[in-house]
């Protein structure tokens, strides 16, 4: 009989340990709830949220709908949204493929792989790693070229006038954000896989990862029938109100140009395998997708970002990391026409999650989500992430204090700023007289010219701004020779053709 006990009780333990070794991990009870609240208090157009823990999937839900007319249907796990600046993170881990290949290294300078890459400082230029790409402290200030799309430069133009715009920090002291440099990333990317930034994405990144629904903007930003549409944010008192985006196109022209910064596209239950890959160090369903070097190496704090009493920021390879209360957080937000998103993958709770949404003016909703999510792993229910986030939002502005006036000196003869105007890799730039109007025009800019002071003038630019434009005179000051403007950093100047 005890033999028989013994025997049944030997069969029973390993069914008993298999059963607990799959056991789902559960979402913490009232997350459901609180997601439903952030939705409905920030009027989101559509959202999706994943939250995968212990290398499962364990919350994937959609909110809203794809677009708020007619047409519109409920969001679910297949809904496409533009990831914006999650994108990085698909870039930096394409190119820590190509470097698992031994083709290039972290260390190898620029140059000796791309023999075209110049920058303004000719010591940068041969001194400048690929380490030094992402990591936001070349010495350009934030978001620098980042204008530059929005005059019609392509991403190929891009790599060609880095070497004409001035930085404004010492390289490697400061963090200053930027987008357009990861084009150097895709370029190398490309020189060494043979295909297109987007393609090789597709064959290295999203094919292994399953993320059959993924794609890029490049690829399919006009033509996918389950991409939601985006929308703006406006505070009105104490509400909200939302508005269709309805600048396509230059959502498009800005987008493309930068795209390995901020144009991939994808939906919930992708980047569930995105994350599951991120909390396997590089492994996904057995396969090392990255090595466990070179995917340590993309979240290993670069430049920091900032601090405070509490918390810690650090720039990685695409990723900002978060040393603080919550512990340990590799993150990353984004926001791009009418669209916005967080993804975080907390080591600690061996967790990770997504926030998508249409919603394109602030990640407050998104970080309320993933804050009280953390908290809830952790046991925390001391804090209202959501009201928190709301407060924050919602407070009035800081009432600015006017600039001080200063006497406008007169400009010179309207006559006398018309010509062409030669900018090198720039190409031309043309100052014209419409009905009595002063104009500029360059690449898809053709802007009035309004007086500021003397030789400064004003521009405007759809998707970009307003610039300052200012004409420089001979040593006589008896004619204008050059012009230039600002991108963030000066660039050199264009110079009048007689």
């Amino acid at each position: 009989m005890k033999k028989l006990l013994f025997a049944l009780i030997s069969a029973l333990v390993p069914c008993v340990l298999w059963a607990q070794s799959h056991t789902k991990p559960d979402i913490p009870d009232g997350f459901a709830s609180f997601v439903a609240r952030v939705a409905t208090a920030w009027k989101l157009p559509g959202m999706v949220v994943v939250v995968v823990k212990d290398g499962q999937t364990v919350f994937l839900h959609g909110y809203g709908k794809t677009s708020l007319d007619e047409q519109g249907i409920p969001v679910d796990e297949n809904t496409q949204f533009v990831i914006a600046s999650t994108s990085k993170a698909f870039t930096s881990a394409l190119l820590a493929t190509v470097i698992d290949e031994g083709k290039l290294h972290w260390g190898d300078t620029v140059v000796n792989h791309l023999p075209d890459f110049k920058l303004f400082d000719p010591w940068v230029t041969q001194n400048f790693l690929v380490r030094d790409i992402m990591v936001h402290k070349t010495g350009f200030n934030a978001y620098a070229a980042d204008d530059l799309p929005a005059f019609g430069y392509d991403r190929d133009e891009l790599l060609k006038l880095y070497r004409h715009i001035k930085p404004t920090y010492s390289f490697r002291t400061t963090y200053a954000y930027n987008n357009s440099l990861f084009t150097i990333s895709a370029r190398l990317i490309e020189k060494y896989t043979g295909k297109s930034w987007d393609d090789a994405l597709i064959e290295r990144i999203f094919t292994p990862l399953e993320m059959k629904n993924s794609t890029t903007g490049n690829k399919a930003f006009f033509t996918s029938p389950t991409l939601a549409r985006g929308y703006r944010l406006f505070k009105e008192a104490d509400t909200l109100r939302v508005t269709l985006r309805t600048d396509l196109e230059g959502a498009f022209t800005w987008l493309s140009a930068i795209a390995p910064a901020g144009f991939v596209m994808s939906t919930g239950a992708d980047m569930a395998n995105w994350l599951k890959m991120l909390l396997g160090k590089g492994m996904y369903h057995g396969k090392q997708i990255i090595s466990e070097r070179n995917f340590n190496y993309l979240i290993t704090p670069q430049t920091i970002t900032g601090s405070d009493s509490v918390t810690l920021n650090n720039y990685a390879q695409g990723w900002t990391i978060e040393q603080g209360a919550q512990g340990r957080l590799i993150r990353h937000t984004g926001l791009a026409y009418g669209y916005t998103s967080l993804v975080c993958v907390v080591p600690e709770l061996n967790m990770g999650f997504a926030v998508l949404t249409t919603n394109g003016t602030t990640n407050n909703p998104h970080y309320a989500i993933g804050r009280q999510l953390i908290d809830m792993y952790r046991g925390k229910n001391d804090k209202d992430w959501q009201k928190y986030y709301w407060d924050d939002y919602m407070k009035p502005a800081t009432p600015r204090t006017p600039a001080p006036k200063t006497d406008s000196l007169p400009p010179l003869d309207k006559g006398s700023y018309v010509g062409f105007f030669d900018g090198g890799a720039f190409g031309y730039a043309r100052v014209y007289m419409r009905n009595d109007t002063l104009r500029f025009a360059l690449k898809k800019v053709d802007s009035p010219l309004r007086h500021k002071s003397g030789n400064t003038f004003t521009f405007n630019v759809e998707g970009g701004g307003r610039f300052d434009l200012n004409f420089f005179m001979d040593e006589n000051k008896k004619r204008v020779v050059s012009l230039s403007f600002d991108i963030g950093d000066p660039i050199e100047p264009f110079i009048k053709k007689e």
